[in-house]
């Protein structure tokens, strides 16, 4: 098959031959349809987190069919060969001490097996092998191909707007509109949270976050975004949701209202500093969100996109063949993309 493999820190992906997986017991082989182009991947590649070894394939949002089962498999979704299915980056053990308290997605099992990032390969590739509990099968109204984007950039944003429960009447501000932002936009809209503030520097993103549902629009590079949201919401937002690498939080400090809560998934190497006054004083809440609970989220993020609330294909922008994946990332690192898909197979 062919592959992206990873070299080193700073080096492109190289494509070559490499054999076929064979899914081991528990696990299914997985024919990839195609693989989402995330920014996470860009720490691994800028050697920002550990560095996997050289032959790594990177790639962990994932959608493809059914091919094979391994041994011992248990099959509880009654797959199929050439079944469509999305693939979770996040694999619970389900009896440890946090699977056990609901928090799954702070599994540390989960955290030394996540295809595609850390320990098991992903999906930048024809073909993968990953534990059947990663496997969700796709509903017939939804597009295979496009269905990647629900394992990272949908399930992303659907946790955290959860752990901050936005529901209708929330006021949101979306502080980085690239993919998780605007599914978490789009999610935003889908569960009646008004109004919906994006904020980015970058024209193109927030023209596609009105198409998604935003209600008001803030080029951070245009004017002082502080007053542009304290016109809209004088009490401050009820949520501030940073998705942007390297968060800061110095803009969502300020614009969150007393009681307020702001939520955070960007990854990166800046620390936050904020003074202890501030948070305290008007009681602002602060949460890190890591992925999603796949058992739960992945399920209903993918019968939102059935019934049509949430449409994953107006998201991507771009798609692009194996052997222009290192154009897709220097295009994500310069901001070009919503989001962007690598097509490995077409059926």
């Amino acid at each position: 098959m062919r592959a992206a493999l990873y070299k080193a820190p700073g080096q492109p992906l190289e494509l070559a031959e490499t054999e076929i997986p064979t899914p081991g017991e528990g696990e299914i082989l997985i024919k990839v349809a195609a693989t989402g182009v995330c920014h996470s991947d860009l720490h691994i590649l800028d050697g920002e987190i550990v560095p996997p070894p050289e032959g790594f394939i990177l790639g962990h949002e994932v959608s493809g069919w059914v091919v094979d089962f391994g041994p011992r498999c248990e099959n509880p979704h009654g797959l199929s060969p050439g079944d469509p299915v999305v693939i979770s980056w996040i694999i619970p053990c389900g009896k440890c001490y946090w699977c056990v308290r609901g928090q799954e997605n702070y599994c540390p099992y989960a955290a030394a097996r996540m295809p595609g990032l850390v320990g098991l390969n992903g999906g930048h590739a024809e073909y993968m092998s990953v534990p059947e509990t990663a496997v969700f099968p796709i509903p017939k109204e939804v597009d295979v191909h496009t269905a990647a984007v629900i394992s990272c950039a949908y399930g992303t944003a659907y946790r955290a707007l959860k752990e901050a429960a936005v529901g209708p009447g929330t006021s949101l501000v979306v502080i980085g509109v690239g993919g998780v932002g605007l599914a978490a936009v789009e999610l935003a809209s889908a569960l009646g949270a008004r109004p919906i503030i994006a904020v980015d520097v970058r024209k193109h993103v927030l023209e596609k976050a009105a198409e998604l549902g935003a209600t008001h629009l803030i080029n951070a590079t245009n004017g002082d975004p502080l007053s542009k949201i304290r016109d809209i919401l004088p009490q401050g937002a009820d949520v501030v949701y940073e998705t942007k690498p390297n968060p800061d939080l110095k803009l969502a400090v300020e614009i969150v209202r007393r009681g307020g809560t702001i939520v955070v998934t960007g990854l990166g190497t800046s620390t936050i500093e904020i003074p202890a006054n501030h948070i305290v004083m008007n009681g602002i809440r602060i949460i890190g969100s890591l992925g999603y609970k796949p058992r739960t989220d992945i399920p209903e993020l993918l019968t939102l996109a059935a019934s049509g609330k949430i449409k994953p294909q107006r998201l991507i922008s771009h798609k692009y063949a194996p052997n222009e994946i290192n154009e897709a990332y220097k295009n994500l690192r310069i901001g070009l993309h919503h989001r962007a898909i690598i097509i490995w197979n077409t059926k």
